[in-house]
């Protein structure tokens, strides 16, 4: 633990000072062009090969298979055959999460600032230059990422979860008084805004305003039991269908939307139902109701880790609960082929908690995460375009509405520059089988450059 908080120190120290000068520069000359590159256009299961594009202040400005005349006062990088592709988007993000007992026991709000903004510098140099942080206390460190004063990725964030009493998101020790009953937040977690326990509509309504009126830019709830919860048993449905509709009014009333923690069939029907957009995790859905999500159009915001064989050697999978996540598993080995038969929109989420092990679920989330869908393409496509498509459901919440997660003429520059084709070898990307018992994972070599709205935040080249 040590090592990597003095790693991503040193590293974010670095950032700031490169980030201040590329700053400078960039605001000087607002213009970069990328000879000789491959492309990864987000959408399309081939390399573009030997295109330029010109970067003129936040946006791409134009692509071509022609030279582009060579910009007054423009940086000139020569890529020599790497791969330029769209920055990485990761859709179910924890950015305040560094930690579960820490925040519970040992962390104050300060504590959780410092830490949240070196937790997302490691989301940037690992190439991930957006976030939707579905949990926690995001909102002082985007404020610090959009205000220049920290290097981070774009956070779209969700505020505190929401979590019926006895929920996913009920965080209290056993004897401690209840939030609803009696007035009383005794949860650490709950003092620092990383969830709000609630019941019945009037609750749940001020709960959901209480996180627009802070900055989200969409809605989480608790819709089932979880691995990583007391008081609640994975098979479990949690909120009323109206506690969950009054969520999803609320979140229409501002123009956005509600996603849900969740993995069974009938706490899944129940959401959807209710008018959800998204659904987190889903594991144990059978084809009925995945027929069901495709039919209504609805996001799977997904991480392929939770069905991993190794899943638990994670340490914040309770081992009362290991059982009955066994026996799910072994009815859930045809979510992945049922997703791709019935043609579900599919978002990269990796769901990292704390430092350490957040960097490793990324990585390994990339290498396992081909193994399940047999594909590096559907893969990098869930991690640009398709979470994008995603991000833009917030609407008029959205807090960066121009076009993301692709390589396009009027897209934002979030980009990055591999040494490699991750098209045929996501190790370029830094997958990896390294897991919760494995040495933590360096700096990706082969990410020579990781701009993200148009400023240059890692250099290799």
């Amino acid at each position: 633990m040590k090592f990597i908080f003095t790693v991503l120190l040193n590293l974010w120290c670095m950032a700031l000072i490169s980030h201040s000068a590329l700053a400078t520069e960039h605001d000087a000359a607002s213009k970069i062009l990328f000879n000789n590159v491959n492309i990864f256009d987000g959408k399309t299961n081939r390399l573009q090969n030997s295109m330029n594009v010109l970067v003129v202040d936040n946006k791409i400005e134009k692509i071509s298979e022609l030279p582009i005349g060579v910009q007054d006062g423009a940086r000139v990088v020569n890529g020599n055959g790497r791969t330029l592709m769209p920055g990485l988007i990761d859709a179910h993000a924890h950015v305040a999460n560094v930690g579960h007992k820490k925040m519970e026991m040992d962390y104050d709000k300060g504590d959780v600032g410092i830490m949240s903004s070196v937790k997302a510098l490691g989301y940037l140099m690992d190439g991930f230059t957006s976030i939707r942080d579905v949990g926690g206390p995001a909102f002082p460190v985007r404020r610090a990422i959009d205000g220049g004063h920290v290097p981070g990725p774009r956070i779209y964030p969700s505020g505190a979860f929401i979590s019926q009493t006895s929920g996913h998101g009920d965080l209290r020790h056993y004897n401690d008084p209840n939030p609803t009953l009696t007035g009383i937040v005794s949860s650490n977690r709950e003092r620092m805004g990383y969830t709000i326990v609630v019941d019945g509509r009037a609750r749940v309504l001020a709960a959901v305003r209480q996180n627009l009126m802070q900055g989200a830019t969409q809605i989480k709830i608790m819709g089932g039991g979880g691995g990583a919860s007391k008081y609640d048993p994975i098979d479990v449905t949690q909120f009323t269908e109206d506690e969950i509709r009054a969520a999803v009014e609320a979140a229409d009333d501002w123009g956005t939307y509600v996603t849900a923690h969740v993995f069974t069939s009938k706490a899944i029907k129940r959401l959807i139902g209710a008018g959800l957009k998204c659904v987190e995790h889903a594991f144990f859905a059978d084809e009925e109701t995945i027929k069901l999500i495709a039919r209504k159009g609805v996001f799977v915001s997904t991480q392929t880790w939770g069905l991993s064989p190794r899943l638990f050697e994670h340490p914040n999978v309770m081992k009362g609960k290991h059982a009955a996540i066994r026996k799910a598993h072994a009815n859930a080995q045809n979510f992945v082929p049922w997703l791709m038969k019935h043609k579900v929109k599919v978002a990269f989420g990796t769901d990292g908690i704390g430092l350490e092990g957040g960097q490793k679920s990324r990585r390994y989330e990339l290498h396992w995460r081909a193994q399940m869908f047999g594909s590096n393409f559907e893969v990098l496509k869930q991690a640009t375009s398709v979470a994008a498509e995603l991000l833009a459901l917030s609407g008029p919440r959205n807090p960066y509405p121009g076009k993301l997660g692709v390589v396009e003429e009027g897209a934002y520059a979030d980009l990055l520059l591999v040494d490699g084709n991750p098209l045929s070898d996501l190790s370029v990307l830094g997958a990896t089988e390294q897991w919760f018992d494995a040495p933590t994972p360096g700096p990706i070599d082969t990410l020579h450059m990781v701009m993200k709205d148009g400023v240059i935040y890692k250099d290799k080249m």
